[in-house]
């Protein structure tokens, strides 16, 4: 199952994220969505000799997806879509198009759904594209998470509302980052999605072989018209990823929080990442805090236009300016404009 599908079906997408609609296509059964987002961003402590400002495509996405009355389906996606995050060295990322995930889903039985393919994970709490969430800028506890990868994937609903499943993956250097030298070749899953007495929950455990393991916590309400949420992660290094006289554990903790009025909504993100020397998080130093925030006018369901801004530091100089010299933080500023479909 995607992970935005399966978020969207638990009540986890973000509160910013855009309402997309859906076009169905002439004499088939097959859905289509996407969109397109553009922005102009300035970044500090951006590289040596790199712009500091710069204007992006930040996502052209289109995904095809089956309805659900089959039994055997497909859920595509292609497009060129970056996932610009805070603590990347130089912003913006430059992707190519290309298939950005899909996969077939099988339903022998009521409740029970195979996919295989190449999966976007149930981890964390931001989704594939811009547009889907909050804020333009991924976060760094997401940095740390699995992201896309081939693999096959059961969900089995127990009851209404709450899915549990398990997965295998295959992984390299293309779906995950080395720690110490050390990269796995696959991995495994486990873990539950739904709603319980007005929370809604994703826990999940995530095992790569020979290398970490990641216990993955999301939570989200409403209260007083203010949705919120939470993304706590717990990793720890396997012995093969481990290296003498440094740390094997790593933690981050992310809050989300957006005010709605009418057309526009002001959502908040602070995290809070403690990587010791492990190398996990790939923060510069034992630990890092950031604060993001981006008010939203949207004036149609498919339309949006966000300001924002983000702000790291570190406990290490590990950002550039561009003379070269050394950095323990960076601000990023922008406005972005989308349209979803």
């Amino acid at each position: 199952m995607k992970k935005a599908l399966s978020l969207v079906a638990a009540g986890l997408l973000a509160a910013g994220a855009a309402q997309a609609g859906t076009l169905t296509v002439a004499n088939s059964d097959i859905e289509m969505t996407g969109g397109v987002t553009a922005g102009y961003f300035y970044a500090t402590n951006n590289g040596k000799n790199q712009n500091n400002d710069y204007f992006t495509v930040s996502s052209f996405a289109i995904d095809l997806t089956s309805k659900m009355n089959s039994t055997i389906g497909f859920t595509v996606g292609f497009g060129a879509s970056g996932q610009p995050d805070i603590l990347d060295e130089t912003l913006p990322p430059s992707p190519e198009f290309d298939v950005e995930y899909a996969w077939v889903s099988i339903r022998p039985i009521e409740g029970l759904t195979i996919d295989a393919g190449k999966l976007t994970t149930n981890i964390g709490y931001e989704l594939y594209h811009t547009y889907d969430n909050p804020n333009y800028l991924f976060g760094a506890v997401w940095y740390g998470q699995p992201f896309v990868y081939p693999g096959a994937r059961v969900t089995y609903s127990i009851m209404d509302g709450i899915d549990i499943y398990a997965e295998y993956t295959q992984q390299s250097e293309d779906t995950v980052s080395a720690i110490n030298g050390v990269l796995p070749s696959d991995a495994f899953a486990i873990g539950s999605i739904g709603s319980i007495a007005g929370f809604n929950y994703a826990v999940s455990y995530f095992d790569y072989s020979a290398f970490k393991n990641l216990v993955d916590v999301v939570l989200s309400t409403e209260v007083a018209g203010i949705e919120l949420g939470t993304n706590i992660d717990y990793q720890w290094l396997d012995d093969t990823a481990k290296k003498s006289g440094k740390d094997d554990s790593a933690y981050g903790i992310a809050l989300y929080a957006s005010a709605k009025m009418d057309v526009f909504e002001i959502p908040v993100r602070i995290e809070y990442v403690n990587d010791g020397t492990s190398g996990i998080y790939s923060v510069a130093g034992d630990d890092a805090w950031t604060f993001t925030i981006t008010p939203t006018w949207k004036p149609t369901k498919n339309t949006f236009l966000r300001a924002e801004f983000s702000y790291i530091s570190t406990d290490k100089k590990g950002f550039q300016d561009d003379n070269g010299n050394k950095k323990d933080n960076r601000t990023v500023m922008g406005v972005e404009a989308g349209f979803v479909f």
